[in-house]
């Protein structure tokens, strides 16, 4: 269930930034409560993570069991920790109106945020192998 939660809320992160992303030039309003959502479902996801990771006991304890070697593993955590850096930074930049920072961060995070939501569906399972 706690892999089930933590997919659903990066899902709807995705979708988020991706409707933000359709919306950038048609509707900044839009733009803006759909990148919030992206935001705030993905911290909610992260602290969920961090929490059950860190201080209850271990991801296995919540029936998430990862599905590659160890070093495949911390290599996906390290490009989600520098996501999640250059999505706080793209919601400060945006936020203040620093659009051409915030336009440029867009190229990286886009597609470094697909890649590690993607490969974060495959690394984990909620059975144990």
């Amino acid at each position: 269930m706690a892999l089930f939660f933590v997919n659903s809320l990066m899902t709807l992160s995705i979708l988020g930034f991706y409707t933000g992303y359709f919306f950038r030039k048609v509707d900044i309003t839009k733009h803006r409560i759909a990148n919030l959502i992206g935001i705030g479902s993905n911290l909610t996801a992260a602290v969920y993570l961090l929490c059950i990771k860190y201080l209850l006991g271990g991801i296995s304890e919540f029936q998430i069991y990862p599905t590659a070697p160890d070093f495949v593993i911390h290599t996906h955590r390290f490009f989600a920790a520098i996501s999640l850096v250059l999505m706080l930074v793209m919601g400060f930049t945006g936020w203040k109106r620093k659009r051409n920072l915030h336009v440029k961060l867009h190229y990286i995070f886009l597609p470094l945020y697909t890649i590690v939501y993607i490969s974060g569906l495959f690394l984990f399972q909620s059975k144990p192998l």
